[in-house]
């Protein structure tokens, strides 16, 4: 598994059951959040100008930056949260100098939406979000 996809795999998690990040119980809440237009589903727009919210919402100074272990407050109430925004952090941070930017946000591949999108159409739908919760589900 490469790097990416090692550390994209707590943002999929974060898609998949939002329910531990944001309290909800709708396994599906963020990525019905990404869906601004209600057609049930989500383009590669939408995902990536969903991507910039998360960004924006832990650039806190609104500096354009972002750098893992910021989140003192997060990590000592909500530690497995505080991992999850370090983990989005790290996998935008494309020169790895310990600093995620706008500008590296911005061209950093959109590896999970590809993973989610199996048919290559440009859109995650509900049968593409079925399966990916599927082959999360732990085998009984």
């Amino acid at each position: 598994m490469t790097r990416s996809m090692l550390l994209l795999a707590p943002l999929f998690f974060l898609l998949e059951n939002p329910a531990h990040a944001a309290g909800g119980k709708d396994g599906g809440a963020l990525l019905d959040r990404a869906d601004t237009d209600h057609d049930g589903r989500v383009t590669r727009d939408e995902f990536r100008a969903a991507r910039r919210a998360m960004f924006d919402r832990l650039d806190r100074d609104h500096d354009g930056v972002v750098t893992p272990g910021g989140f003192r407050r997060l990590r000592r109430f909500r530690p497995k949260a505080a991992d999850r925004a370090d983990q989005f952090i790290e996998s935008i941070d494309l020169d790895h100098d310990g600093r995620a930017t706008v500008a590296e946000l911005e061209r950093a591949p959109l590896t999970l939406f590809d993973l989610l999108d199996a048919n290559h159409d440009g859109a995650i739908d509900a049968d593409e979000r079925r399966a990916a919760a599927a082959r999360r589900a732990p085998s009984r």
